[in-house]
């Protein structure tokens, strides 16, 4: 896809701002601080902060004095960023103007400080303006030319080049005015023997090519010019910013700008020059020199060991400096003096005494750096000839006892084989990493040993490597001995020799020397310290908590529409159709759809973080009740193959490699109080580790309150809490019925009683209860009681009464039922205001209350 830029004028003007690099803050601006943009347009300013101080900081970046008109154009108005030494980060600016932003220039400081880091530095303050041109200039005209260059670079993908590599690019020039122009390409920001631009050829005769300077375009034509950018070999490596301008013969003063990303490849290469200044001393100091130069584009530091080697123990070493940190193509020199530690020790004639050590670099960044160990040679020469006088007086003297040590000498033992030296390479190792342990040893005449033998230990004795034996009665060294050994007259020196110990624990290595039989062989045995195989890391348990402590029992699954019809109509069979019809449309209403398992917002949810998720097989969750039992079938997650589906959407590995789950649902929505209990199962274990659990605090879900959704007598609402209801019966009349009806939520352990009877009932039903003839008070309730102990209480009061005494009295409900007034239409009037009408009339006559008023 072809890329085209715009004019200058509507394009905003890129531009480099950088600190000096003695300044701990770096600060590189996207901007010159003249900015354009167009209304309904979008504009980035883009900052990148770099710490190049020696410690971390945090570093905040903010706009200052930003005008209120435009505050609503940038969101983001500030922010901070912890950064390492040597680190570097982006940060980026948006303003979103709108299309009725006002015409003019808007003034405001970009701020760089580290106050808390950095205390003595002043903040880095920039002046920026944000132009908002008119409207009219809402896009460059039709017959501007544009130019697009491919491979397109941003600032998020530079282009990445190794010095000395060429990197092309081709630059579509497009000119769309209505004349012929020339146009010409430029790298203001690269220096000459960077660039390469070639234009295409022409032939102004046949066979003759011709090289061009210059883009003929005719109008409405498009043409490419090759650009060819070739860092030199020493260029550094860093990220670069070019400027590409397209000029037109036509139009000087258009300027047509686009930049490339470019990043420039570090590469390494260190180079190192041992040289000997004085080698040969008697009371002075042996001096050397390390000559070492970075040929690489990157700064560089190296650490100087110097390890003595035969007789090396004799001597003192200083490394003046023991580091250099060199800058690209920087030569440093190192100086080595080597000392005699004890003068006694100097020989007293002869060819004097080699003395061998060996000096050795390091990169402490664990920068690529090819081992050179550099070998030096000290000869340490024998005392002058006026010291010795006083041991040639000593030889004459000793003369008497020649013959006794000629005894001597000729009747001592042989010398005995001693370890001179036994440990292991390095004094930790991990398992995580697959590491065996590696031994070394020193042993002195190596001639007398018949057989070698290495033995790992437990620290109670237990044998956990090995033993690995070597036979050296030959005349050369075993294989398995030979590229780790080197062998001298008087000593044996072995490095690293691997053992077959990779298990973790801890390792008592043992070295027994088996002498070759004769006189005084007897065996030698060294050991060497305590060394540990750090165990695969276990995953734990950080956390483990409800999402919150209480919860809200569920409400009970409302059932179908067509079960609510069948119970309607076989449990009030002498209700009339109306009221049927009724119960159903509300149970109807009140049904809901069930939410799923993620939705629903009764279910307990569980937060958890556990740290080296990398070494978990599976997590397995489980709820128990008060008594500890199991309340729930368990939940088991495998995480073999990473985070499983069922945790996808809850469960995420941070920054800290710290598995955090957030908001799982459990499955729990039964009221009482739970704990939840999460064990984790490592992919290593073994039987002497104890299992990974953790348990939650006690989790209450409380219980619902008891509720009455319909308590009905003969097919009619009771609304009150309290009722009274007045019933006229005539004596000698045969039992009446009633039909009471009852709905309560049916919530796991609700109990409901009708009392006076016939005592406990389920949820729903209906009961045909037989009255008196007799005049009287009949008192039901229905008590409905939740799994808390929390309960509810209906009550209706039925007043049986003769409607046709010899003294004619009305029998009336005053709220308590305990009291009656005399009189027709005092009656009357007092019957209106009862809890509800009379229940059943004589049939075939009329209630006293439903009489009219008449005279007396």
């Amino acid at each position: 896809m072809t890329r085209y830029s715009v004019p200058m004028t509507a394009l905003p003007t890129v531009a480099l701002q950088q600190e000096p690099t003695t300044d701990p803050i770096g600060v590189v601006i996207s901007s010159s601080g003249q900015d354009q943009v167009l209304p309904g347009n979008c504009f980035d300013l883009n900052v990148t902060i770099s710490n190049q101080g020696d410690k971390s900081a945090v570093i905040d970046i903010f706009l200052d004095e930003l005008p209120v008109a435009i505050h609503p154009w940038c969101p983001l108005t500030q922010t901070q960023l912890a950064l390492d030494p040597g680190e570097r980060e982006d940060v980026t600016f948006h303003f979103d103007v709108p299309p009725n932003a006002l015409t003019g220039s808007y003034h405001y400081w970009l701020v760089v400080d580290a106050p808390e880091h950095y205390p003595g530095k002043a903040p880095h303050r920039y002046q920026h303006h944000l132009n908002v041109l008119p409207p009219s200039q809402d896009s460059p005209q039709e017959n501007t030319p544009t130019f697009a260059v491919e491979p397109v670079t941003t600032h998020l993908k530079p282009i990445k080049v190794l010095p000395g590599n060429p990197l092309q690019f081709q630059v579509y020039v497009y000119n769309r005015s209505d004349r012929v122009d020339r146009f010409r390409l430029f790298c203001p920001d690269l220096p000459e023997d960077w660039v390469t631009i070639n234009y295409p050829q022409g032939f102004r005769t046949p066979g003759l090519a011709v090289v061009e300077t210059q883009l003929d375009l005719n109008p409405d034509m498009e043409g490419v010019i090759l650009l060819t950018l070739t860092p030199p070999v020493r260029a550094l490596a860093q990220t670069m910013l070019v400027t590409l301008q397209v000029k037109s013969e036509n139009n000087p003063k258009l300027k047509l700008l686009d930049v490339l990303y470019l990043q420039i490849e570090p590469f390494y290469e260190v180079t190192t020059h041992f040289r000997t200044l004085v080698s040969r001393i008697q009371q002075q100091s042996g001096l050397y020199s390390i000559q070492t130069t970075n040929q690489g584009n990157t700064e560089r530091t190296l650490d100087f060991q110097v390890i003595g080697l035969e007789g090396g123990n004799l001597c003192e070493y200083t490394l003046r400096p023991e580091s250099l940190t060199l800058a690209p193509q920087q030569t440093l020199v190192s100086e080595v003096i080597v000392q005699p530690k004890n003068p006694w020790k100097q020989p007293l004639f002869g060819g004097g005494r080699v003395i061998q050590f060996e000096v050795i670099a390091t990169d402490p960044d664990k920068k690529p750096l090819v081992e050179n160990p550099m070998q030096g040679l000290l000869m340490w020469e024998a005392r002058p000839w006026w010291q010795i006088l006083p041991f040639i007086l000593l030889l004459i003297g000793s003369f008497i006892g020649l013959m006794w040590l000629a005894w001597w000498l000729l009747i001592h033992p042989p010398a005995q084989a001693k370890v001179l030296r036994f440990a292991t390479e390095s004094s930790a190792y991990e398992a995580i990493n697959g590491d065996t342990v590696s031994v070394g040893f020193e042993i002195s005449h190596p001639g007398r040993i018949q057989q070698l033998e290495i033995m790992g230990q437990s620290a109670e004795g237990d044998l956990l490597s090995g033993p690995l034996i070597y036979d050296l009665s030959g005349k050369t060294l075993p294989p398995e001995l030979e590229s780790f050994c080197i062998e001298r007259r008087q000593s044996l020196t072995c490095r690293n020799v691997r053992t077959d110990a990779r298990r973790a624990g801890e390792y008592q290595f043992i070295l027994n020397v088996i002498p070759k039989p004769g006189r005084n062989a007897t065996p030698t045995q060294a050991q060497a310290p305590l060394v540990a195989i750090s165990p695969i890391p276990r995953p734990s348990i950080l956390e483990l908590v409800p999402s919150q402590m209480n919860y809200v029992e569920a409400p009970p699954v409302q059932p179908s529409d067509n079960q609510t019809a069948a119970t309607a109509v076989s449990s009030n069979a002498d209700t009339d159709e109306a009221t049927s019809r009724s119960a159903n449309e509300s149970d109807s209403s009140d049904r809901k759809p069930l939410p799923s398992l993620e939705e629903d917002p009764y279910i307990v949810r569980a937060n958890w973080n556990i740290s080296h998720p990398e070494q978990l097989m599976g997590l397995q969750l489980i709820v128990r009740d008060a008594q500890k039992a199991v309340a729930l079938p368990p939940q088991i997650f495998d995480f073999q193959e990473g985070i499983p589906d069922e945790l996808e959407d809850f469960c995420d590995i941070n920054q800290n490699s710290i598995l955090a789950c957030s908001n799982v649902p459990t499955g729990l929505k039964q009221a009482g109080a739970h704990t939840i209990e999460l064990g984790a199962i490592p992919k290593t274990t073994s039987s002497t580790e104890e299992p990974i659990l953790a348990t939650t605090d006690p989790i209450q879900v409380q219980a619902r309150p008891p509720q009455v959704i319909q308590f009905t007598l003969n097919g009619d609402p009771i609304l009150a809490e309290k009722a009274d209801y007045l019933l006229p019966v005539d004596e000698g009349e045969g039992l009446m019925e009633i039909v009471l009806g009852w709905k309560v939520e049916n919530n796991p352990g609700t109990q409901v009683m009708l009392m006076p009877a016939p005592g406990n009932v389920e949820t729903q039903g209906t009961l045909f209860v037989p009255l008196s003839p007799d005049p009287g008070k009949n008192v039901f309730s229905l008590q409905v009681t939740n799994s808390a102990g929390e309960s509810l209480t209906r009550s209706l009061t039925i007043t049986t009464y003769d409607p046709t005494p010899e003294n004619p009295t009305i029998i009336v409900n005053t709220g308590d039922g305990d009291q009656a007034a005399d009189g027709a239409s005092e009656g009357g009037g007092e019957a209106g205001q009862s809890s509800g009408p009379p229940v059943r009339s004589r049939p075939g006559t009329v209630s006293p209350v439903e009489l009219p008023p008449q005279f007396e």
